[in-house]
């Protein structure tokens, strides 16, 4: 089994990479095989200059690497996506990330919804009265409008604001406070406990 961790922060070292690094270490100990991809540190472009190659099955024109970002989501067993918020919104390499994602067809949806979808789980990164709560529905609103057709899972969400620990997001400090690692340790629980629900439905699943 597998648990990766995108930080999609404009950060090196922030408070998402740090929470991400986490969060893996816990998984460590159960077992995990574990994997972090630091945003920052790649190219991640939006959709932009194409003609729908994605929608009629082609390949995609953008150089960069997303192509490779997804393929480590679907053979991973578990994602964590840390998100930094921007003015109530999440940070804008999520968003080009996430409008680059594999177009499927009715009939591959559900090997994409298997592979990639029901694994996805949100660390999301603001204040709260500062948007940060209008960020988690953004990213959950990115799952819900895909019109999923009888929904039987739901990512584990957390979002952690520094002002609720007086702290101050650019210090990047957040991992330092108690309180913090104790809500990422029940997150990585909840995480596994619904890993070990997949595995009990397919026990095949790597």
């Amino acid at each position: 089994m597998k648990a990766l961790g995108i930080a999609f922060s404009a950060r090196k070292e922030g408070n998402c990479l740090k929470c991400v690094e986490y969060c893996l270490d816990k998984f460590k100990q159960y077992g995990f095989e574990t994997e972090i991809i630091n945003a920052f540190e790649l190219e991640i472009k939006p959709c932009s200059h194409c003609d729908y190659e994605c929608c009629a099955n082609k390949k995609c024109p953008i150089q960069d690497n997303v192509p490779e970002i997804y393929e480590k989501c679907e053979k991973a067993t578990a994602l964590i996506f840390a998100i930094p918020t921007y003015g109530g919104h999440l940070s804008s390499l999520y968003f080009a990330f996430r409008e680059r994602a594999p177009v499927p067809s009715p009939k591959t949806f559900a090997e994409y919804r298997e592979k990639i979808l029901r694994k996805i789980n949100f660390i999301i990164i603001g204040n709260i009265g500062a948007g940060g709560e209008m960020a988690v529905h953004e990213a959950l609103y990115n799952l819900e409008n895909l019109n999923l057709p009888n929904l039987d899972f739901w990512p584990e969400t957390l979002l952690l604001s520094a002002r609720e620990y007086d702290r101050l997001s650019f210090n990047g400090d957040l991992i330092e406070v108690p309180e913090v690692r104790k809500r990422l340790d029940t997150f990585v629980e909840m995480i596994l406990k619904n890993v070990e629900k997949r595995r009990s439905a397919s026990p095949n699943m790597t």
